[in-house]
Formats: C-alpha cells, structure tokens, sequence
C-alpha cells in the first residue's frame, strides 16, 4: 500500500521567490541557527558520533555554497538564501522518518526564520531551497519510491540556487570526510551491514573491502548527477578522483 507523503510546495511558486534587495541576515544570526540545529539533533536523541558527523557535513555543504555562490557571482539576496539554506537544510534529520527530512525541514526552517524576524519572503525562498535538496535521482529518491510507490518524486529544483544547495550536498560525499562518514554510518545500520556481509561473500572479499566498494557506487552516482555544465563539476571531478586513488580494491 503506497504511504503518505507531505503535500510539497506547488513548483510554480517557485518562480517568486525572493532573490533581490540587501541581505536581511549576519554571521551572528548565522551562528544561532548553526547551534539552533545542532540542539536539535541532541533533542531528537541523535547518537553524539552521529552529531558530529552531521554538524561536519552541515558545515561542508556552507563552505562550499559560499565558495561556489561567490565564483557565480550571486547576489546578496541569492548568496543570503543559498547560506541560510545549507545551514538549515538538514534541520529535520533526528526528527522523524528521513525520507521526508527535506520537506519537514523546509517548515521547520521557515518557522525558526520567521521567529528570527525575517521577511515572510525571505523564509519562504529558503523553505523552497530546502523542499527541494532532495533530489529525484540517487539514494533518498530510490528509496522513498520503494515507500511510496514507483511515480514518487520529490520536488526538483527551479533556480541556480537550488541547484547549488542540491549540488554542494552531494559533493560532500566526495570529499574525504563525507565519504567516511558513509563509511561508518554503513558500520552501524543493520541493513546495510547485512547488505555488506552478502556481497562480501559472493564477491569473496572482506566486509571492510565489500563497505567501500558499496560507498565508492554510491559516490559515483553522486558525482554523476551533478550537472554537466555546473561550476561545480571540475571541482567534483577532482575529489572523485582523489577518492578512486584512496580506495582502490
């Protein structure tokens, strides 16, 4: 029986979100909203490992939107949202079911910004930033078909800024860090280890060379959805390659 999936904000609303006029925001209230989600996750009863991992990727996904936000030249208002946005982006992971995290995380993340005192439209185009770091290809989206039935699709980015936030989240798992952090998270789920203990004995290889060699798939399918006229595709291409060095089997 296909389940329920919160009703995502309609892709046509979109086309307004707020991309001009000077940045609402500082690096004090970025700092706030840094600590408001890692208070979340130790809320929500997160594993304190598992913290550290997630506030490590929270972190990689921001240095690379502002680096890439600044070699694109985005505004103030776009560069203000896409910043936001990444900090915010995985607000909802420890809250409920992570399939719907993007979704869940978007209100959560209007309301906290509403509270901070931004404009309505401001808070409004991060939510749809955050709607849509989702994806309609790779991990999440493979799974929340098997959940919800073969025509699910989370909804997909509309402008260069939910681009970049989508793009920057995916890369991280090229980078040394977010690639072990897949590592252990294949260490510690149930499925995955039983996933990883199958194909070590049908391929005869360690769990250990199985673990990787399931997580090396995983981050070329990253690296492969992200566009090809990206400016963040180089810069892809060269942490794949450093991570195809490090693990070969």
């Amino acid at each position: 029986m296909k389940k329920e999936y919160p009703e995502a904000t309609p892709e046509n609303l979109e086309e307004n979100i707020f991309l001009e006029g000077a940045a609402e925001t500082n690096e004090a209230i970025y700092e706030e909203l840094r600590k408001q989600v890692e208070k979340n996750y130790k809320d929500n009863g997160v594993d304190e490992k598992l913290i550290e991992q997630f506030v490590i990727h929270n972190n990689q996904v921001e240095e690379l939107v502002r680096k890439f936000s600044d070699e694109e030249k985005f505004s103030d208002k776009e560069k203000e949202i896409a910043v936001l946005a990444s900090i915010l982006h995985d607000i909802a992971k420890g809250y409920g079911d992570f399939l719907k995290h993007g979704e869940e995380g978007g209100k959560m993340a209007e309301k906290l910004l509403l509270e901070k005192g931004v404009s309505e439209a401001l808070a409004r185009s991060v939510r749809l930033a955050i709607e849509r770091h989702m994806g309609r290809d790779g991990y999440p989206s493979q799974m929340a078909k098997k959940e919800y039935g073969p025509d699910f699709e989370y909804p997909k980015y509309a402008t260069k800024v939910g681009q970049l936030l989508y793009e920057c989240d995916i890369m991280t798992q090229l980078t040394p860090e977010g690639f072990g952090k897949i590592l252990l998270l294949r260490k510690t789920d149930r499925n995955n280890i039983e996933e990883d203990a199958k194909t070590a004995q049908e391929k005869n290889i360690t769990i250990e060379q199985a673990r990787i060699l399931s997580v090396l798939e995983s981050a070329k399918k990253s690296f492969d959805l992200i566009e090809p006229d990206s400016a963040i595709k180089k810069h892809a291409q060269e942490l794949w390659e450093g991570i195809q060095e490090k693990y070969k089997l």
